[in-house]
């Protein structure tokens, strides 16, 4: 009698509550909340799935992907979570590592770059049954504009949550004049791509009703109602929803750009995401823009936890975004499945090139490739659920490993074929080219939080940036998290510190008190225009003064040589009356000489003496030397030395060295023109940011460290 009236007080919730799942329905997106103050409500929630399938769950304000939360850089956003899940009836709570406490929730803010600190995002933080709990987001200023999501993260349900459903995007939005505007003018679509996978479930909360008994409860005290109950109606399924649609339909114009953000909310696998037909193009991934963007996509990759923003134009016609394998591939963890038909209408535009561009970069997000890294950290993935051959020990807050704020710390990843690997706060930089970049998808330079790869190893390189704190490091096979596969790294310093060499690689870089410049255009992209009463595509480069038309000119009838620019002419004239003022000046003085001679040739007597006139004696033909102008002064001249004692590079005139530092700098602001070339530092645990700073740290391991100190790195 008592399952009657359960299984029908589910009915009639589930008739008046639930977000029913079809096949074809048209695209709608999850509702955005922009306000600073917003509220989650963390409940039960009945899905219903594809062929009947319905299923009690949990979710975030009654849907199954969560409202889009949006912020600006610089902005706090103020999160409640109401907490409206049922107690248990026997506490799991004394067990370190499982399936347990699966009442208790918190937020993680997937991909931001912020505080772990409580009232932040602290992964300890706990929202028991039936209580609320406020987050304050603080969001640097610095912070890059991206694609991010947000989830619960409470050791022991975050598998059972996430996987239920219970998330959402968190976009940090893209400020006036960040992007190009042929970029920043898109249309964009969110696409929360959930993976839903009952049987898993029921798995897993199973597991939970055993680690239950275990502690001392009954069957009817540990019966978890939720997944472990199966489904209200139909068959298990095993599938893939779009904003929790089944395959629904996306209406576009036909050979107009539009922006995708992608989210793939699963726990357990990866997708190969691909439009076979359409134009694609790769501009962020996890966040981050890529160094240069767009790049030409051919497919994607996305794990568990994984954000893709893409570009699309597609010709007139039905095409269809699916995940689907390359030829010949066979992975462990992958799902094929289709995931939106997109319809292009003919409306005749034509297709124009996208500008390729780079954005102006946050300084904690400069090019480390070529950084001098001065810490590393090492990690192998399995098997499951070892990390680096040890395993999470919850009560304990075992700190794996202790770094200083303001460093490079290479990274050495190990499994991530079999295990994704994900970082709190910090994201990461791909140093090396893959084994398989998966059709150029990843690249030595990309930027992620998450990695899940075909390839088994990659190496990558970070900075530890403005917060101190516990990182998280875990794998995103969230149920492997929940076991134990987690690691906790302890960030040390003055809050704030930066990476004092960051303007040294990239001078445009900006700090969270600077303000960000403009797009810098490689290569210019072309715009929607009309040519001869047709669609066209006109450049969008700066126009260049027109060059000048130097081809002949028909002669007119009437006139000779008029088809030479008058500027010639006038040039020809100068030219003729430089040497005739020369001629006509010296035929004047030669006619006033003739004219003299001429006149005392008339005054002279006529009649000429017999004895011939005595002669003048003859002038000396004895030359003068040539006179040298100062020429003393000249030798004294020639004998200066060729250098100066007074140059500007001698050591009296030198830039002084800056005084030596007993901690590791904020930054070097001072510096008003940074070398380019880095200090090559040792990897023994030093810091230096120009050679010159001593950087002097402590480790001091927690009370309740398992360890008997953690490594300083």
């Amino acid at each position: 009698m008592m399952t009657s009236v359960l299984f029908a007080t589910r009915l009639i919730f589930y008739l008046a509550f639930c977000e029913c799942t079809q096949t074809g329905a048209p695209f709608v997106e999850p509702p955005t909340y922009r306000s600073e103050h917003t509220t989650l409500t963390f409940a039960e929630y009945i899905l219903k799935g594809p062929d009947g399938f319905t299923q009690l769950t949990r979710s975030f304000n009654g849907m199954l992907g969560g409202p889009t939360l949006r912020a600006q850089p610089g902005s706090k956003l103020y999160l409640t979570v109401h907490n409206q899940l049922t107690p248990e009836k026997v506490s799991t709570y004394d067990s370190a590592n499982g399936i347990l406490r699966i009442d208790s929730t918190n937020i993680h803010t997937h991909g931001l770059h912020i505080s772990p600190l409580s009232p932040g995002d602290d992964m300890f933080t706990k929202i028991g049954p039936g209580t609320s709990y406020e987050y304050i987001f603080e969001i640097p200023k610095d912070h890059m504009p991206g694609t991010h999501w947000y989830h619960p993260h409470f050791h022991g349900s975050t598998a059972l949550h996430t996987g239920g459903g219970a998330a959402g995007f968190l976009i940090v939005d893209d400020p006036p004049g960040y992007l190009p505007p042929a970029i920043e003018n898109l249309e964009e679509f969110l696409l929360v791509i959930t993976h839903l996978n009952s049987q898993l479930m029921k798995l897993y909360s199973s597991m939970y009703e055993q680690n239950c008994k275990v502690l001392g409860g009954s069957d009817l005290d540990c019966h978890d109602k939720f997944w472990a109950s199966g489904p209200l109606n139909g068959a298990p399924i095993d599938t893939l929803l779009v904003n929790g649609l089944q395959e629904p339909r996306l209406e576009i114009v036909a050979n107009r750009w539009y922006r995708l953000r992608l989210l793939f909310s699963s726990i357990d696998v990866a997708i190969s995401p691909v439009i076979s037909g359409c134009t694609t193009k790769l501009l962020a991934k996890d966040g981050v823009y890529l160094h240069q963007a767009p790049r030409d996509l051919v497919r994607g990759f996305m794990g568990p936890g994984n954000r893709a923003d893409w570009l699309i134009n597609c010709p007139p016609g039905t095409w269809q975004l699916e995940s689907k394998l390359r030829e010949g591939d066979s992975l462990k963890f992958h799902f094929e499945a289709q995931l939106l038909t997109i319809v292009a209408a003919d409306q005749g535009e034509v297709a124009c090139a996208l500008p390729t561009f780079s954005v102006s970069r946050p300084c904690y997000l400069v090019d480390l490739t070529h950084a001098e890294a001065t810490s590393s950290l090492n990690w192998v993935l399995g098997p499951t659920p070892y990390l680096n051959n040890k395993v999470f020990e919850h009560e304990e807050h075992e700190v794996a490993a202790c770094v200083e704020l303001g460093r490079v710390v290479d990274l050495d990843v190990i499994g991530i074929d079999e295990h994704p690997f994900h970082i709190h706060i910090n994201p990461f930089q791909l140093t090396n080219e893959l084994s398989d970049s998966y059709d150029g998808y990843f690249a030595a330079g990309d930027w992620h939080d998450t990695l899940f790869t075909v390839g088994h190893r990659a190496q990558a390189r970070m900075i530890t940036d403005h917060f101190g704190g516990e990182m998280v490091v875990h794998c995103h096979f969230l149920a492997h998290e929940d076991f134990g596969m987690m690691h906790l790294i302890r960030l040390e310093g003055e809050e704030g510190t930066h990476y004092p060499k960051s303007k040294e690689i990239d001078r445009q870089c900006f700090w969270d008190d600077e303000t960000f410049g403009p797009p810098t255009i490689i290569q210019h992209g072309e715009e929607q225009a009309v040519c001869d009463d047709q669609a066209c595509c006109s450049s969008t480069a700066p126009t260049q003064p027109a060059a000048k038309d130097n081809s002949p000119k028909p002669k007119a009838a009437s006139t000779e040589g008029d088809d030479l620019p008058y500027e010639y002419l006038l040039l020809a004239l100068i030219w003729l009356l430089i040497p005739g003022s020369i001629l006509v000046i010296g035929l004047a003085v030669l006619l006033k000489r003739l004219a003299q001679a001429w006149l005392q040739r008339r005054s002279s007597p006529s009649i000429q003496p017999s004895v011939p006139p005595a002669r003048s004696p003859a002038r000396s033909s004895t030359r003068r030397p040539p006179f040298m102008l100062g020429r003393a002064k000249s030798n004294a001249l020639d004998r200066q030395p060729l250098t100066s004692s007074r140059r500007s590079d001698s050591p009296k005139h030198r830039g002084k060295n800056l005084p030596r530092s007993t901690s590791a700098p904020k930054r070097l602001s001072e510096i008003a023109s940074p070398r380019v070339v880095l200090t090559d530092t040792p990897k023994d645990g030093s810091l230096s940011s120009s050679g010159n700073e001593d950087v002097e740290s402590g480790c001091t391991p927690s009370k309740n460290l398992a360890l008997s100190s953690c490594q300083r790195l």
